[in-house]
């Protein structure tokens, strides 16, 4: 059975940010990230609506409709290099067939 829609974590090459994405639609669609060295309060995106007990540096977005690479790399341009490991780590992702259905012949 094909389970290309698990949680999949990248991380900046400093280890500082770190994001946890879903494939959905042939898509990478980032759930959260968090900058560690970041002591902002931690909100929800699109409208910074205060998560108080979340933890500092936190950025939580809709799971309902989780934004894509795109979108987040555009709105969140300080995050750059993280967005690029999440990138690299899509196209493994995408490409990756250890977790597709075996497929063979019948004899």
């Amino acid at each position: 059975m094909m389970r290309r829609d698990r949680l999949r974590t990248s991380e900046s090459p400093d280890g500082r940010k770190i994001a946890t994405w879903r494939l959905l639609r042939a898509g990478a669609h980032i759930l959260r990230v968090q900058d560690r060295a970041d002591a902002s309060p931690a909100y929800r995106w699109p409208g910074r609506k205060p998560l108080p007990l979340g933890a500092p540096g936190l950025v939580l977005f809709d799971e309902l409709s989780p934004p894509d690479l795109a979108t987040v790399r555009d709105a969140f341009p300080g995050y750059l290099d993280l967005w690029d490991a999440a990138r690299e780590d899509y196209w493994h992702a995408l490409l990756d067939t250890s977790d597709l259905p075996a497929t063979g012949t019948k004899g």
